[in-house]
């Protein structure tokens, strides 16, 4: 039984660290839930009067914590999702191909996350590349 104590002892030390990796880290918010997207591009444009609003929806990677996945990015429905990856106030937009377009861009947080601006290119595939600056906010 002597030799359980440290063994216990130890453990219950130990314990607590475990844990503490499974909350947020201060100053790495999640981004994940509802933004609203105001969003400028060059050849749709002219059909939502120079911009358009809609909402998008970030969902936090369960494996990779910096990647996440947006819902109804360059207003193409719930259903179809582009990933991105965020490092430190930075966002990039690796370049895939979702829906039809190759997606391809980067964009910057604001200091209290509250703010996404983004720019990137939507190209078709059929000579038609759009140029593209979000504005997210929540």
């Amino acid at each position: 039984m002597k030799a359980l104590k440290p063994l216990i002892a130890s453990v219950l030390l130990l314990l607590p660290a475990l844990f503490q990796g499974c909350e947020p880290v201060e100053g790495d918010p999640n981004l994940a839930g509802a933004w609203n997207c105001k969003e400028t591009s060059q050849i749709f444009m002219k059909r939502a009067n120079l911009t358009s609003t809609f909402t998008v929806t970030f969902v936090r990677d369960a494996v990779n914590t910096n990647q996440y996945h947006i819902k109804n990015f360059y207003r193409l429905g719930d259903q179809v999702t582009v990933t991105v990856l965020k490092d430190g106030y930075t966002i990039t937009i690796p370049k895939q191909s979702v829906d039809g377009f190759l997606f391809e861009g980067s964009g910057s947080l604001n200091d209290d996350y509250t703010l996404i601006n983004m720019t990137y290119t939507a190209d078709d595939g059929g000579g038609q590349v759009d140029h593209v600056a979000a504005e997210m906010s929540r």
